[in-house]
């Protein structure tokens, strides 16, 4: 687990302008998982996509990372490029199959207009359904040059907004739980282990 958080570490440094991000969608689909009743073992699994879940971004050129502006349509296709990386980098370690769906599925929608299969609805694995909407509300929540961060309320109300369209219903109402609860804050570390998100 070392390895992993330095490596999520590493792709957050390439991209200045998330900082932390990985740690963040990290803690989030944690605690959505467990407030969803996920087994321990499947708790495990999404730690471990969330955290690694932009490691594609290795394979995108720092001019389109780091371009402090909106993306043009060809930059955004190079970027989009990052959910097939990451599944392509991973798929050659035997013990980290079981993640490759929340790295290459969680800018899938549930109304089959996310990239890069167009899967749609049931079709997206539930890992990759979590873990968007943790980045998702993560994105919304962060500062950058070409979009104010929302506040977590704003945000939150956003996040239901996008049910059923983007967003997975069930999963939406997991967050729902954790925010109502007080448990989806800002802090940034990526946790230990699956447990910890749930009592922090």
């Amino acid at each position: 687990m070392g390895t992993i958080r330095a490596l999520a570490q590493a792709i957050d440094a390439k991209d200045p302008y998330t900082r932390g991000h990985s740690g963040r969608v990290n803690r989030y689909s944690v605690i959505i998982g467990r407030h969803i009743g996920l087994s321990e073992e499947d708790l495990r699994n999404i730690h471990v996509a969330s955290l690694l879940h932009d490691v594609g971004k290795i394979g995108v050129d720092d001019s389109i990372l780091k371009k402090p502006g909106a993306l043009t349509p060809e930059e955004f296709s190079v970027m989009k490029s990052h959910t097939v990386l990451g599944a392509t980098i991973m798929e050659p370690i035997g013990q980290m199959k079981r993640i490759i769906p929340g790295l290459r599925s969680h800018h899938e929608r549930m109304n089959g207009k996310g990239y890069p299969d167009s899967l749609k609805g049931e079709e997206i694995p539930l890992m990759a359904r979590i873990i968007a909407v943790a980045d998702t509300f993560d994105a919304m929540t962060t500062q950058r040059p070409y979009q104010q961060a929302m506040s977590f309320e704003a945000a939150s109300a956003r996040i239901n907004e996008l049910k059923k369209v983007a967003l997975d219903e069930r999963v939406v109402e997991a967050f729902n739980r954790a925010y109502e609860a007080g448990e989806l804050t800002d802090k940034e570390q990526a946790t230990e282990n699956p447990t910890e998100a749930a009592t922090a």
